[in-house]
C-alpha cells in the first residue's frame, strides 16, 4: 500500500497527541477550595460535552498526524499499487501529425516543433511516474506512404514501437530529428495502424495522443475519422487531442507552375503558366515572384553535388502582382525562350511567409529539336496542303517547331506503323479511298500516342470511309460520316461559325467570342451520327467549333494515348472560306500543339509519387547516378542498378518501398525540387535527366477548425482538449498525481478542522468582561 514501507515506521508519531493529553492528565493537583463546589458542579452537567470536544480534537491531530506520514510514504491507490509493484502497463499511442502544414510559424517557431516538445515533455513526465509505461509514435507521412506501399502492420510504420519507457532520453531522439514533411496527408491513415496496434498491444490502460494542427480542411468532414475513433473509445482507451497550433498569419502559395501544351520546341517560346493563392484573411498587396532557369544539356556535362542545380540557373524577370483578396487566386503566365534542346527546368520563389514549404516550385521543360508532321492531300492541286504547310512553317525566321512533309496519297496505301513512327502528327486533307492496312497502322499509330488530324472536303466517300476508319473498332471518326448538310443562309451579325463548350482548341477565342469569326462562311458540311453501332468510344467525343444552326464543324476525341480532331468541311474553298481567315492560322497552330500533346511526358510529380524511368538497353548502361533534391547543397550522389524488363532498363525509386525496406533515407526522396538522374549511355557520354517534384497546394490553408462543432460532430465520443502549454505544464501520465492531489486536499481541511475544534475546545472569556 506504500510505496515506501520503511517509512511506515513514522505511524508511531500517531501517538503522540494522545501522550501529550496524557501527561498533562498528570500533571494535575487536587486542591480543597470552596469555589470548587460550584465549577465541579458546573463540570459535571457539562462533562460530557467537554470529553466529546476534547475528543474531537484529539482525533483531528491524530488524523493530521497519519496523513503526513502516509504522504512521506508514498501511499497509492489499489491501481497505482500495482503499477508500483510493475503489475499494471499503460500504452501511450502518439498520432503525430506532420503534413507540411505544421511548418507553420505563425507562433513564431513551427507548430511541428511545438509538438515534438510536447513530445518531449510527455515521455520525461512518464518516465518519472510509477508503473510501466510503453510508448508508441506513429508520424501521419509514414503512416500514409506504408499503407500505400501495401503494409498493414502498424510497426512498420511507427517510429517508436511499443517501447518501454526509461529515464534514458535517447529514446525519442529520432523522432526529435525529424522535420514537417512535404507531404499533404491527414491522420486516418496513422489512426487505422494506431488502432490496430492498441488492439494487438496487451496493457491495463490505454491513452492515444493525437497531436496536430487541426486545420479545418482535413476536419471539415471527420466521418472517417469519427468511425476509427469510435473503435478506440472504450473505458480502457482515453483519447486526448494536443492542439500544437496558433491564430494563423497570412499565407501564400504556389498552387501551379507547368508549361502549356504547345510543341516543346527548342528555339521556340514555350509559355509557362503559375497560379499564386492568398490562404490568408487579409488583402496582399505588391507581391513579388521571382523566376529562373536551370539550363541543362551542353551546360551541365557532369553531375556537380556542391551545387543545389549542376546546371547552368539564370534568373527571369520577376512577375509583380498588385494585390490578392483573401482566398483569391491568381494566374500568371511568362515565356522561356531556349535554343538548346533536352530537358530543362524552372522554378519560381515566394517570399517568405507563415509556411515556407509551398513557396516554391518547380517543373521540367523538355525541348526536342523540330519535328516533322506528315501532310497528305488527295486533292490532285494540294491546294488544302499548302495552306496547312504555310501554316505549320511559315518560312523567313518565324518557326513553329513543325517541318511539314508533304506525300501524295499513294504514301499511306503501303505504310506500316514503323513508317508513321518519326511523325509528330498526320494530317490527311479530303481522304477518299483507305486501305484497311492503313486505318490499322493509323488506329495504332494515334493509340500510341500519335496526333491525327482529318479534314474531310467534297471528295470523301462516306460509305467507304465509315467502313474502314470506323470498322475493327479502329475509332478514327468522331462518329458515323453521314450526308452533306447545306446552311441556309444568314448570320450576318456573327458569321457562320460559333464556339462550342470550353475546350483547349478554342481556347484563344473564347475572350473575343462568336464574332472573331464573323468573315467566315460555310456553305456546307458532313453530319455526324454518334449512335451507329461501330462507334465504339470510352468517351464521347467532343465539339469544338459549330456551326450557326447547331451541327458540329470541329470534333476532337481521344483514341488511346492519342488525339484525333476532325474538321467536317474542306479546305478547297467550295465549302468554306475558312482557310484565308486569320483565325484558322490560330486554329490550325493550336491544334498542332494539341495532337502533339499525346506523347509530351508529365512536367512534375507528387512528392511522394515514385520516379520511374526506363531506358533503352541499346542505348544506355544499367548503372545510373542519382543526385536528389536538396534546400542547401551539398548533395550526396547515389549510384543504383536498374532492373532488367522487357522493355528495357527500368530504374524505379518510390518513398513508400524505403519507408517499408528502411533502405533508403524517405525524407530525402521526399524533398520537393530538382532530382537529377544521371545516365551513361554506350558511347561512353553522360546524360542527365532533371525530374521535378512539388507539394500538393491546399496545406498552405492555415483555417483552424471549432473545438466546439468538431466535439458535437464526433459525439457521443469523448475528446479531452489541451494545448503545448497544458501539456508543458500538467503530468499526463496514466493515474498521474491524483492521489497526492486529494491527499493535500484532505490535510488542508483537517488543518481547519483542527483549528476550529482546538477554539472550541477552549475557554474565551466574553468581550468587554471583566475578572470578578
Amino acid at each position: 500500500m506504500f510505496l515506501y514501507p520503511a517509512l511506515s515506521i513514522g505511524f508511531l508519531f500517531v501517538a503522540v497527541p494522545l501522550l501529550v493529553h496524557l501527561i498533562n492528565m498528570l500533571r494535575h493537583r487536587r486542591q480543597r477550595w470552596a469555589a470548587m463546589d460550584f465549577l465541579l458542579a458546573s463540570y459535571r452537567k457539562q462533562r460530557k460535552w467537554i470529553i466529546l470536544r476534547q475528543l474531537l480534537l484529539w482525533l483531528a491531530r491524530t488524523a493530521v498526524a497519519a496523513l503526513l506520514v502516509a504522504m512521506l510514504c508514498g501511499w497509492v491507490t489499489g491501481g497505482r499499487l500495482l503499477g508500483a509493484l510493475g503489475g499494471r502497463t499503460t500504452h501511450h499511442v502518439v498520432i503525430l501529425d506532420d503534413s507540411y502544414s505544421m511548418a507553420d510559424t505563425s507562433s513564431g517557431s513551427p507548430a511541428y516543433r511545438r509538438a515534438l516538445a510536447s513530445l518531449c515533455s510527455l515521455t520525461e513526465q512518464l518516465a518519472g511516474n510509477q508503473g510501466q509505461h510503453q510508448l508508441t509514435v506513429l508520424r501521419s507521412s509514414r503512416a500514409a506512404l506504408v499503407l500505400r506501399g501495401g503494409a498493414a502492420a502498424g510497426d512498420a510504420a511507427a517510429d517508436l514501437s511499443v517501447q518501454t519507457i526509461t529515464g534514458d532520453g535517447r529514446l525519442i531522439d529520432r523522432v526529435m530529428a525529424t522535420e514537417a514533411s512535404p507531404m499533404s496527408v491527414d491522420i486516418v491513415p496513422a489512426l487505422q495502424l494506431g488502432s490496430e496496434l492498441v488492439s494487438n498491444t496487451p496493457a491495463d490502460a490505454t491513452v492515444v495522443y493525437v497531436i496536430s494542427d487541426f486545420r479545418r480542411r482535413d476536419w471539415q468532414s471527420p466521418e472517417r475519422i469519427g468511425e476509427i475513433l469510435e473503435a478506440l473509445d472504450s473505458d480502457k482507451v482515453e483519447l486526448r487531442c494536443i492542439d500544437a497550433a496558433a491564430n494563423p498569419a497570412a499565407n501564400l502559395g504556389v498552387t501551379r507552375l507547368a508549361p502549356l501544351p504547345d510543341v516543346w520546341v527548342s528555339d521556340v517560346p514555350v509559355v509557362i503558366e503559375t497560379a499564386i493563392k492568398n490562404y490568408g484573411s487579409t488583402p496582399v498587396t505588391n507581391v513579388n515572384l521571382a523566376a529562373r532557369v536551370i539550363r541543362y544539356g551542353t551546360a551541365a556535362a557532369t553531375p556537380d553535388p556542391t551545387r543545389q542545380f549542376s546546371g547552368a540557373v539564370e534568373p527571369l524577370p520577376a512577375i509583380v502582382i498588385d494585390r490578392l483578396e483573401p482566398g483569391e487566386e491568381v494566374v500568371r503566365q511568362f515565356q522561356v525562350h531556349l535554343v538548346e534542346p533536352g530537358t530543362h527546368a524552372v522554378e519560381v520563389t515566394l517570399p517568405d511567409d507563415a509556411v515556407s514549404t509551398d513557396n516554391t516550385r518547380v517543373c521540367s521543360l523538355p525541348l526536342t529539336a523540330a519535328q516533322r508532321v506528315l501532310v497528305v492531300d488527295a486533292d490532285p492541286e494540294q491546294s488544302g496542303a499548302y495552306y496547312v504547310a504555310s501554316v505549320l512553317n511559315p518560312g523567313s525566321q518565324v518557326t513553329t517547331g513543325a517541318i511539314p512533309e508533304i506525300r501524295p496519297p499513294s504514301f499511306l496505301r503501303g505504310a506500316t506503323l514503323e513508317d508513321l513512327r518519326p511523325y509528330r502528327a498526320i494530317y490527311l486533307i479530303d481522304p477518299q479511298d483507305v486501305t484497311q492496312n492503313t486505318a490499322t497502322a493509323l488506329s495504332q499509330y494515334v493509340q500510341e500516342g500519335g496526333g491525327l488530324a482529318l479534314i474531310l472536303g467534297d471528295n470523301a466517300q462516306p460509305t467507304r470511309l465509315n467502313d474502314v476508319l470506323l470498322g475493327e473498332q479502329r475509332n478514327l471518326l468522331p462518329g458515323a460520316l453521314g450526308r452533306k448538310s447545306e446552311l441556309p443562309p444568314g448570320g450576318a451579325e456573327t458569321g457562320d461559325i460559333v464556339l462550342g463548350k470550353t475546350h483547349p482548341l478554342n481556347e484563344p477565342f473564347q475572350p473575343l467570342g462568336n464574332p472573331v469569326f464573323g468573315r467566315v462562311a460555310i456553305a456546307q458540311s458532313w453530319q455526324l451520327d454518334t449512335e451507329d453501332r461501330r462507334f465504339t468510344l470510352d468517351n464521347p467525343p467532343r465539339t469544338v467549333l459549330e456551326r450557326r444552326d447547331g451541327l458540329p464543324l470541329v470534333v476532337q476525341h481521344t483514341l488511346g494515348r492519342g488525339q484525333v480532331v476532325t474538321v467536317l468541311a474542306g479546305l478547297s474553298g467550295k465549302q468554306t472560306n475558312w482557310r484565308g481567315d486569320p483565325t484558322f492560322v490560330i486554329f490550325m497552330l493550336r491544334a498542332n500543339a494539341f495532337l502533339w500533346s499525346g506523347v509530351t511526358v508529365p512536367t512534375s510529380r507528387s512528392v511522394a509519387a515514385p520516379i520511374e524511368l526506363t531506358l533503352s538497353a541499346d542505348r544506355y548502361v544499367r548503372t545510373v547516378q542519382v543526385l536528389s533534391a536538396v534546400d542547401q547543397p551539398p548533395r550526396v550522389p547515389v549510384e543504383m542498378q536498374a532492373e532488367q524488363t522487357e522493355a528495357g532498363w527500368k530504374l524505379r525509386l518510390d518513398p513508400a518501398d524505403a519507408a517499408i525496406s528502411g533502405e533508403a533515407d524517405v525524407a530525402t526522396l521526399l524533398t520537393p525540387g530538382i532530382t537529377e538522374v544521371w545516365l551513361s549511355r554506350l558511347d561512353g557520354q553522360t546524360e542527365v535527366r532533371p525530374m521535378a517534384s512539388a507539394v500538393l497546394p491546399g496545406e498552405g490553408d492555415l483555417s483552424r477548425v471549432d473545438r466546439n462543432q468538431l466535439q458535437r460532430e464526433l459525439a457521443p465520443l469523448r475528446l479531452e482538449f489541451f494545448s503545448i502549454e497544458d501539456v508543458l505544464q500538467q503530468s499526463t501520465a496514466a493515474g498521474g498525481s491524483g492521489t497526492t492531489l486529494i491527499l493535500l486536499a484532505l490535510l488542508a481541511t483537517l488543518l481547519a478542522v483542527e483549528q476550529a475544534l482546538a477554539y472550541w475546545a477552549s475557554y474565551h472569556p466574553p468581550r468587554g468582561g471583566g475578572a470578578l
